[in-house]
């Protein structure tokens, strides 16, 4: 059993990791937000998901600020698709992309931990949403830490170019003088 991995071995796992988190939480973001939209997949979840957004509704936390209520069923369609476009994002789709989607789930889930809150749900009806939130959190600091990483290297290689550079102008110059 490894117990300690090298600074080498650490820069190459920085990646994978943010693979199988991307794919993983992805996956799991289209099949909640499926469950949203159709009783394709389980017609009791689909209706158990309609009954929990007209309670929802109750506590949408904007009211107090705003005053407006949205419709059951827009908000939970809304909620549904963005899960799954941002799950899309996160699982299939390179680049910053797969930032925004993480932050934009990060905020929707602290939405659904406020809302099963206020709505008086158990700790049960929660944990998903809690641990979802933990691994978006995750995924986004390691992915922050493998960018900071590929910056430092960058600026190394080009500090090493620089000096290079220097060292062989600086050895053209001596061997110019040597001539004359």
């Amino acid at each position: 059993m490894v117990l300690w991995t090298s600074p080498e071995e650490n820069r190459k796992m920085g990646s994978p990791v943010i693979t199988v988190l991307s794919i993983t939480i992805g996956l799991f973001f289209i099949l909640v937000g499926t469950l949203k939209l159709s009783p394709l997949l389980s017609e009791d979840i689909y209706k158990e998901m309609r009954k929990s957004f007209i309670r929802f509704v109750k506590v949408f936390p904007f009211v107090g600020l705003t005053g407006w209520k949205p419709n059951a069923h827009i908000y939970r369609k809304v909620v549904g698709v963005t899960e799954v476009i941002c799950g899309l994002l996160l699982a299939f789709v390179p680049g910053r992309l797969k930032q925004v989607a993480n932050i934009v789930l990060l905020i929707m889930l602290g939405g659904a931990l406020y809302t099963h809150y206020m709505s008086g749900d158990s700790m049960e009806k929660m944990t998903s949403a809690l641990i979802f939130s933990l691994l978006l959190t995750c995924r986004f600091v390691v992915r922050l830490q493998v960018q900071a990483r590929e910056k430092r290297e960058i600026r190394e290689l080009e500090n090493e170019r620089v000096k290079d550079d220097a060292g062989q102008t600086a050895a053209g110059e001596t061997s110019n003088k040597k001539l004359n």
